[in-house]
């Protein structure tokens, strides 16, 4: 028959021949060995020869075969089928051998040349060192390198491999990695050219990073888009620029911590961000009962943590510094802390183990870690010194009542400068007042500051008067070096009358607000900054500090703005200080610090000082009725400066005796003799007591004694507000009235 004919005649001619019975064994056998020319009738039994071609064509490992087509079938439509079945050739039967021998070897020859061309091109491909890809429109890897078998342990065998390809991460165990994958085999798919840097899982299991550029190209034979691309292995890389990262914003993060606490919260939120992490805490074991417990979530205590979670912290206290200890969740590491061994757990947002880079990773900012809170401990010690010296250098820690002040350094993290504020208790019960300004800022002029201010405060306890203290300091100022030009306001004030004697070198003039809103500028007994001209007399300025009326003290931070009046300046600290009239005089303070400060901040140093007359009257007195009679005349005196009408301060006087009374009574009823504690305070318009005792009222039982029970009722017929606060600690009479 003809397949004895074809052999017979081809082995004649010296080719190696083997003939099979039917379409799918020569499928198999192609499949198995790649003949250099395949000879098929396009009738034959179990797959035809029309559809053996296809199937050949479509398996990249068969698809370069020569297919010759034999068919009893002539004319030009039966020929156009077989070719466009990827057929080679197309030969009617009856043929001449020698026609059939001719075609055999054309196409042989063809073939041998075109392998040559594939296998030195498939040669070339696997020289390179990077991995080599061909995807074809739906992005499934019809053609790899040796490389890339060698990167990702996935070999030619296997091909194609359709999306999702096998390296892709588990979606399921590592979510973050699929999807940033996913994202740039959109890209992929969807652009002309691009490059990118992914997560990609080893045949093996374990974890790489590559780099891959592709282009978009038309296949010449099918006109088709395929993809070519490579890719490099950049693990290495990748983790080392991850370490370099972290550590570099580990280090960024320490360095711009103000404390220890700060740094440790610093730090856990940068780790958070480097794993991604669920959440990340620090337990400090100290000398406490328990461990401090720091966490990247604010809510979490060390009582809130599990017990089991508890213990196993506590347990790593005896495992090798930075030596990370893993477990599905997470991992754990031993560290230093200036108090004492600290315990840094890490729990993963997703389900993947630590690697062993990770735990490299986790090992060299442990130990970053832990040098940079030993140096914000360092420094932490350092700024608590500095800080001491510098408020012993400021001004007093405590203040006279009635007096409140704010400071800004214009220089951090500095809490002095060149300006400052001071009060002295004079031997005869009055009150000197210096806010003083050297030139320049930051420890230069602080320095200044300190001796200028030791010398003002030593010159008023000498009895020296403001134009006196300010000579004696001019001839001091002289020998200082950089005093020259400080300005100070120095006044003695008789917190009784209200009298205020001052004198200024040629600082800002202090403003005093009435209780009508009127101001007024201190501008008497003005004359020049010190060491100007040593020796030169200064002149005193007087006033007197109506009832209810605010003096403001200030340095020229506070008011002077680049291209603005002075005056302007001046003016809207007059405005802050009407407004707030009726604010309390520490809140006040807060107040004007805020109105005036520009929107970037104070750019110079600031001193404020605030007084408002009369000081509240605080007395605290044993709880026994014979202390009654003090009281009321102390605070007979302080209404007196207060200007009140007559029946007003009457109305107040019987409401405080009452609520005195109650706390001498009903709060020490079982402990006489214990602490109860009286204020009064007045602004513009309203005035407010408050009665604190140590003891809890007991209920009057008015029936038993028809004129006993009834001093609650009286406060609140006398007073517009009253309020009765019990607690743990004591009970407080909170009791409000208009005065204007």
């Amino acid at each position: 028959d003809m397949r004895e004919y074809l052999t017979r005649l081809l082995r004649g001619a010296g080719h190696l021949v083997h003939a099979v019975d039917d379409g799918r064994q020569a499928l198999d056998a192609v499949r198995a060995e790649a003949p250099d020319v395949v000879v098929s009738d396009v009738m034959m039994p179990r797959l035809n020869g029309l559809d053996l071609v296809r199937a050949l064509r479509v398996d990249p490992r068969t698809a370069s075969v020569p297919v010759l087509l034999l068919s009893a079938r002539a004319g030009q439509e039966a020929s156009i089928e077989g070719l466009r079945a990827g057929a080679d050739d197309y030969l009617v039967k009856p043929f001449a051998a020698a026609e059939l021998l001719a075609r055999v070897e054309a196409n042989v020859k063809l073939a041998r040349l075109r392998n040559h061309h594939a296998r030195w091109r498939t040669a070339l491909i696997d020289s390179l060192q990077e991995a080599f890809f061909v995807c074809d429109e739906e992005g499934a890897v019809v053609e790899i390198n040796a490389s890339f078998t060698t990167i990702l342990g996935y070999g030619p065998e296997d091909l194609p491999y359709r999306p999702v390809h096998p390296w892709w991460p588990d979606a399921a165990v590592h979510p973050e990695a699929h999807r940033r994958v996913a994202e740039a085999f959109a890209t992929l798919t969807g652009q002309e050219r691009g490059s990118y840097t992914i997560p990609v899982t080893h045949r093996d299991g374990h974890r790489l990073w590559v780099t891959a550029t592709f282009n978009q190209v038309q296949d010449p034979d099918t006109g088709r888009t395929v993809i070519v691309g490579t890719f490099r292995d950049v693990t290495a890389e990748h983790y080392a620029v991850q370490r370099e990262s972290a550590l570099a914003a580990l280090g960024a993060r320490l360095s711009q911590a103000t404390s220890l606490p700060d740094a440790m919260t610093g730090a856990l939120e940068e780790l958070k961000e480097v794993w991604r992490a669920r959440h990340v805490a620090a337990a400090v074991f100290g000398h406490g009962d328990e461990p401090a417990l720091t966490a990247t979530d604010p809510s979490l205590t060390w009582r809130g943590l599990p017990a089991g979670h508890r213990h196993a912290l506590a347990g790593l206290r005896g495992q090798p510094e930075l030596t990370p200890v893993t477990d599905p969740s997470g991992a754990a590491v031993l560290l230093e802390h200036p108090d004492g061994p600290l315990v840094l757990r890490i729990d993963l947002d997703e389900q993947r183990p630590f690697t062993g880079e990770d735990q490299l990773l986790l090992s060299l900012l442990a130990g970053r870690l832990a040098q940079g809170l030993a140096r914000a401990h360092q420094i932490d010690q350092q700024r608590e010194t500095a800080i001491a010296l510098q408020r012993a250098i400021l001004g007093p820690s405590h203040l006279p009542d009635g007096f409140a002040v704010r400071y800004e350094p214009a220089t951090r993290p500095l809490e002095v400068g060149g300006d400052w504020y001071d009060t002295v208790a004079l031997p005869d019960g009055r009150i000197g007042i210096v806010v003083g300004d050297c030139v320049g800022r930051g420890l230069e002029a602080a320095s200044v500051m300190g001796q200028l201010r030791s010398a003002c405060r030593a010159l008023l306890l000498q009895d020296a008067g403001p134009a006196q203290a300010l000579m004696a300091l001019d001839r001091f100022a002289a020998g200082v070096p950089g005093a020259a030009c400080t300005t100070v306001f120095c006044g003695v004030l008789d917190a009784g009358t209200g009298e205020l004697t001052y004198s200024s070198a040629g600082h800002p003039p202090g403003i005093l607000v009435r209780p009508d809103g009127t101001t007024r500028l201190l501008e008497d007994g003005r004359s020049l900054p010190l060491a100007v001209r040593p020796g030169t007399p200064r002149p005193e300025g007087r006033c007197t500090l109506s009832a209810r009326s605010t003096l403001l003290l200030y340095t020229d931070g506070l008011v002077e703005r680049r291209r603005r009046p002075l005056s302007a300046g001046i003016d809207q600290a007059g405005e802050a200080l009407q407004d707030g009239r009726n604010t309390a005089i520490d809140d006040l303070a807060t107040d004007v610090m805020s109105r005036l400060a520009p929107a970037d901040g104070y750019d110079d140093d600031v001193a404020l000082l605030l007084y408002r007359h009369p000081a509240p009257l605080e007395m605290t007195f044993p709880a026994e009725s014979g202390q009654l009679a003090p009281v009321r005349k102390a605070l007979r005196g302080w209404l007196d400066q207060c200007d009140l009408p007559p029946g007003t301060a009457q109305n107040i006087l019987v409401a405080a005796g009452e609520a005195c009374a109650n706390a001498i009574e009903h709060g020490h009823r079982d402990a006489p003799g214990d602490a109860v504690h009286f204020r009064a305070e007045a602004s513009v318009d309203n005035l407010r007591l408050t009665v604190t005792d140590t003891g809890r009222w007991k209920v009057p039982q008015p029936e038993r004694n028809a004129h006993r029970g009834r001093g609650m009722a009286l406060m609140r017929a006398l007073m517009q507000q009253v309020t009765v606060t019990q607690g743990p600690t004591g009970t407080t009479v909170d009791m409000h009235t208009r005065i204007a």
